[in-house]
């Protein structure tokens, strides 16, 4: 039986509706800072479950808007019987059409959206709503679950997208009765879980369905598998690397090990990062630790002796620097094989657990000696530090001492001995916090002891990292550093 729409669209109640969220709105910028917590993720869940709402207002009307073809027939006052489905277009072939292309640039025009967010509304339209058939009855939408829940607000309408997609692209290869799972056990995740979850769980589902789909072979992943230098742009090295799954595996391990959740403990009340300190806390990204596990890994390879040899010595990073420059901090910068231009300070930071081979250069740039390594820290000595201080020293780290990397307290070209007593264990991104000078080591009773700086702690008492080591109290002759 045809369906004919007699009522007019309430024009006046979304204008009410727009004007009472906008005083809300006014109302909950300044009321949100000072409601009860409770009060406020009621309010949050609220605002949450009326954006999906409005997100399924968008589909209809999207949805309607093709279906009614307006960007052929131009607006206009009159209903459309869904009796007669042909009529707007009927009657938009007596007109010369409209100044657009087709619906979506309509919308895109009209609601100043993006063309390809138009798209998306149009085409989700199509697979969630019903449409007009030519007998002017409504048809059922070929995604009826997925229907069902956006109908009912529980979803947005990125994770509806999402769902959608993933099963028009494995249609072709999935019966209609695996689509049907797919679209129902993707559809209840979606009521469940946000949408990080969803999608790799869509992934799963694909690959699932389609286990041999495009599975590269063996050939085609040697062509393409590669590490990339893109380049140096704002100071910022950029590397891309394609990888198997076997070798992302491996290297994802590596750098998840500086992302570690237990790393991210709350900090004393002034200490660094805490609540209470002076300064802005120093939060790496996600993203930061992971390069940071990466480079850490990288340091110890180097570090060791497993690497394949390379013009008959082991791999080494090599760094030319005047010997002034090194010494005095004069910011003039030395050249790396690999970098170009480092500066004194980056240069020190790479020395400080590194083989140093002294290089004597003429005028004109020949060499006339080269020393022996003098630097570096031997296997005897880091296991000396490993056992003394268990991991990262500076105050509050849980690093291991497997990820750390030996530091001279008193520098090498400033006369400090490369010696367990003049030595401590620092992870990466401490390592290069003691380099930037703020922070100082003292020596009391042979383990390391920080003083922050004054901009931290006015007292500048020192501290202490108890997390790997019980060790006894401050002494009070300490207090006086």
């Amino acid at each position: 039986m045809a369906i004919t729409v007699d009522e007019q669209t309430d024009s006046g109640l979304l204008a009410s509706v727009r004007t009472d969220l906008a005083a809300f709105a006014d109302w909950f910028r300044a009321g949100s800072l000072v409601q009860s917590t409770q009060s406020l993720a009621d309010d949050v869940a609220a605002i949450e479950n009326i954006s999906r709402t409005v997100e399924q207002l968008q589909l209809i009307g999207a949805h309607a808007v093709e279906q009614q073809n307006v960007s052929r027939v131009g607006e206009r006052d009159q209903n459309l019987s869904l009796a007669r489905p042909s009529k707007a277009y009927d009657d938009g072939a007596a007109r010369q059409g409209t100044e657009f292309r087709d619906n979506a640039d309509y919308l895109r025009c009209r609601l100043r959206i993006s063309r390809s967010e138009a798209r998306r509304r149009i085409r989700l339209g199509a697979l969630l709503l019903p449409s007009v058939q030519i007998n002017g009855q409504l048809s059922t939408p070929p995604l009826e679950n997925l229907s069902a829940a956006v109908s009912r607000s529980e979803i947005s309408g990125r994770a509806a997208s999402m769902i959608s997609g993933a099963v028009e692209r494995t249609r072709p290869l999935a019966t209609p009765e695996d689509l049907k799972s797919m679209e129902a056990g993707l559809t209840l995740q979606a009521t469940e879980s946000d949408l990080d979850m969803l999608r790799v769980l869509t992934r799963r589902w694909e690959d699932l369905l389609d286990p041999d789909g495009l599975e590269p072979t063996e050939e085609v992943l040697k062509m393409h598998q590669g590490v990339f230098l893109r380049g140096k742009r704002a100071g910022l090295h950029y590397i891309e690397i394609s990888a198997t799954d076997g070798q992302f595996e491996q290297l994802v391990t590596v750098m998840n090990t500086a992302t570690n959740p237990r790393l991210h403990i709350d900090a004393p009340a002034g200490s660094p990062g805490s609540p209470g300190s002076a300064t802005a806390p120093d939060n790496p990204t996600r993203e930061q630790l992971m390069l940071d596990g990466l480079v850490g890994a990288c340091r110890i390879a180097l570090s060791a002796n497993n690497l394949p040899a390379t013009g008959g010595h082991r791999p080494q990073v090599m760094v030319t620097i005047n010997h002034e420059d090194l010494v005095s901090d004069l910011g003039r910068a030395g050249h790396a094989v690999f970098t170009g231009p480092l500066s004194a300070r980056s240069i020190r930071q790479l020395a400080c657990d590194a083989d140093i081979i002294p290089v004597v250069l003429g005028g004109a740039g020949q060499i006339l000696d080269i020393g022996r390594a003098a630097r570096l820290f031997t296997p005897f000595m880091r296991k000396g530090l490993v056992a003394r201080d268990g991991g990262c020293t500076f105050p509050d780290c849980t690093i291991p001492a497997s990820w750390c990397e030996a530091h001279h307290i008193n520098p090498w070209e400033h006369g400090g001995a490369t010696s367990c007593d003049n030595g401590c264990l620092l992870c990466t991104r401490h390592h290069h916090l003691i380099h930037q000078g703020d922070w100082r080591i003292q020596t009391i009773n042979g383990r390391p002891w920080f003083i922050p700086p004054r901009y931290i702690d006015p007292a500048q008492a020192p501290r202490q990292n108890h997390y790997h080591r019980n060790g006894p109290g401050l002494p009070v002759t300490g207090r006086s550093a």
